[in-house]
């Protein structure tokens, strides 16, 4: 079940996307600035009858360097499902990605 406290934190990421800084920081990248995320849709759904939606979705593109897709979810407990998850998100997305 979706709680506030999640929506709240991904509403955070979602309209202040420089609040990663500390992540680019321990991945050894320059700061973001908000002006290089553009949102995009959490929905990973397929044809098919199996719904699947990542919390919070964003392409960083900098003017300069590599563009790239951010997927962020947000745990309250572990859940061993989960890395069943973010095997199709990153393939989901890597695929979709390509064209935009």
């Amino acid at each position: 079940m979706v709680t506030a406290t999640h929506e709240a934190s991904h509403r955070l990421f979602q309209e202040h996307p420089e609040a990663l800084a500390p992540v680019f920081e321990a991945l050894g990248l320059p700061p973001p600035l908000k002006t290089d995320f553009h949102e995009l849709s959490a929905d990973v759904t397929e044809i098919r009858p199996v719904e699947r939606r990542a919390d919070t979705v964003l392409k960083f593109e900098p003017d300069m360097g590599e563009h790239f897709v951010l997927a962020v979810e947000a745990q309250t407990k572990k859940d061993p499902e989960k890395a069943k998850s973010w095997a199709y998100y990153v393939s989901y997305r890597a695929t979709r990605c390509r064209s935009i």
